[in-house]
């Protein structure tokens, strides 16, 4: 994910959105660059995250990319005002019942996931938390960016947030509106 080692970039607002934010995704959906590479990747975005624990327990790679590819499916079902049919919700049901228990546990300086919780499983419970509330359904967006596809809960006062980070895609944007102006002026004393 980050060659340097770096911690990868969070702007969605909820696990759950930062992990299908590991990807980059065309207009149509479909996948243009995957953050998730090797196992390593996995556990610098877990650790990112928070989420120490549930980094060295997840399924293979391929199958985290199926479950995130489901789970974006389900959230832009919700996102474009639809309902979601049972096989949307199977992956991330599936997760859920999976669990083993305690999930939850004090950790000294609050609350995190139990060491027996794999990455799917808290994914599908911040999913789960997001999906059951409909204040934050509403506010569930994605970015139109070029090539970008970011999901994003849009927490500003008056819902008008509409990159999933100004400083990336909103700036670009802003630079192609320029760009477009300046070409389409007529040269000075035309």
């Amino acid at each position: 994910m980050m060659a340097d080692g770096s911690l990868p970039r969070l702007v969605g607002g909820r696990i759950c959105l930062d992990f299908v934010n590991t990807a980059d995704w065309s207009p149509a959906g479909g996948l243009l660059k995957d953050k998730l590479v090797t196992a390593a990747d996995v556990a610098v975005w877990c650790r990112g995250v928070g989420l120490d624990a549930a980094a060295s327990r997840h399924g293979t790679l391929a199958e985290l990319r199926a479950f995130r590819a489901a789970l974006r499916r389900l959230l832009l079902r919700v996102i474009e005002g639809g309902s979601a049919a049972p096989n949307d919700l199977a992956p991330l049901n599936a997760a859920l019942q999976s669990m083993e228990a305690p999930v939850l546990c004090s950790t000294g300086d609050g609350y995190g996931f139990g060491s027996g919780v794999k990455l799917e499983q808290a994914v599908a419970v911040s999913a789960a938390g997001l999906l059951a509330r409909t204040e934050d359904r509403v506010r569930l967006k994605y970015c139109p960016g070029e090539d970008c596809g970011w999901m994003f809960l849009d927490e500003s006062r008056n819902r008008r947030r509409t990159w999933c980070a100004m400083d990336m895609c909103g700036n670009r944007a802003k630079a192609r509106r320029h760009y477009r102006r300046k070409i389409g002026r007529a040269p000075d004393g035309a």
